[in-house]
C-alpha cells in the first residue's frame, strides 16, 4: 500500500534499497500502468526465490538474513547545528492537516535538500526519496538520509544498501535497527528535534 505518487521512483528506490539489483543500470525498463507497477531487471541471481516479495510493514525481502554483507565505507561527517536545521526539510502540509503521513529527505553536507518524499508508509517514503536520488544521480555516499518514522533493521538497511552514511529521525530506533546500523557502519541519530538527539551508533562521524 503507497501513496499513488512518484510511483516510478519507488520502483527504482524499492528494487535497489531491498537489494534485489546492487544498482539502477540493472533495470532494464519501468512502466507505470493503473497503478500498477511493472519493472523488469537484470543480473538479479536470486529472484526465484523472491517470487512472492514481503516489503511492507516491518519486514522486507530479506526479512530475518542478518549475514547480508552490507558495509558502509564513508568519512563523511556532519555537525551538529546542521542536524538541527536539517530537521525543517521533514516538515509537510499533508502532515499538519491529517497528522497521517510520513517524509523523508536526502540533504547533502551544506543541509541543502537533495530530494523529499511523503507518503502513507514509512517504508515507502524512504524508497521514494532513494529512488529520486537514483534517478537524479546523487552521490548517496555524501547524503543524509532525514525520516519522519521509527528505525527498524528494515529502514536502517534500506539506507545502508543505497549507500547512504547517515540517518537522522525525529522517532525511535528499534533494537533490530540499532544492530543493522552497528552491523553496516552506518551513523544511526534518533529522537531528533529542535534542540537534542541522540547518536546511537557512528558518533565518531558527528562533529561539534
Amino acid at each position: 500500500m503507497a501513496s499513488p505518487n512518484d510511483l516510478k521512483e519507488l520502483i527504482y528506490g524499492y528494487l535497489v534499497s531491498e537489494g534485489i539489483v546492487k544498482s539502477k543500470d540493472q533495470i532494464s525498463s519501468v512502466e507505470v500502468k493503473d497503478n500498477k507497477l511493472y519493472a523488469f531487471i537484470e543480473g538479479s541471481e536470486k529472484i526465484e526465490q523472491w517470487l512472492e516479495l514481503r516489503s511492507s510493514g516491518c519486514v522486507g525481502v530479506h526479512w530475518g538474513d542478518s549475514e547480508e554483507e552490507v558495509s558502509i565505507e564513508s568519512e563523511f561527517k556532519i555537525g551538529s547545528d546542521l542536524i538541527f536545521k536539517a530537521l525543517e526539510h521533514l516538515n509537510t502540509n499533508l502532515y499538519k492537516k491529517t497528522s497521517g503521513s510520513h517524509s523523508a529527505s536526502l540533504i547533502d553536507e551544506q543541509g541543502k535538500i537533495l530530494a523529499k518524499s511523503v507518503d502513507v508508509g514509512r517504508h515507502n517514503a524512504f524508497d521514494k526519496v532513494i529512488g529520486k536520488g537514483l534517478l537524479k544521480g546523487i552521490d548517496m555516499s555524501r547524503t543524509i538520509l532525514l525520516a519522519s518514522g521509527r528505525q527498524s533493521a528494515g529502514m536502517v538497511m534500506k539506507a545502508a544498501r543505497a549507500g547512504i552514511p547517515i540517518i537522522v529521525s525525529k522517532a525511535a530506533p528499534l533494537s533490530s535497527g540499532i544492530e543493522a546500523a552497528k552491523r553496516t557502519n552506518l551513523t544511526l541519530i534518533c529522537f531528533a528535534d529542535e534542540k537534542k538527539f541522540s547518536v546511537f551508533t557512528g558518533g565518531q562521524n558527528i562533529e561539534n
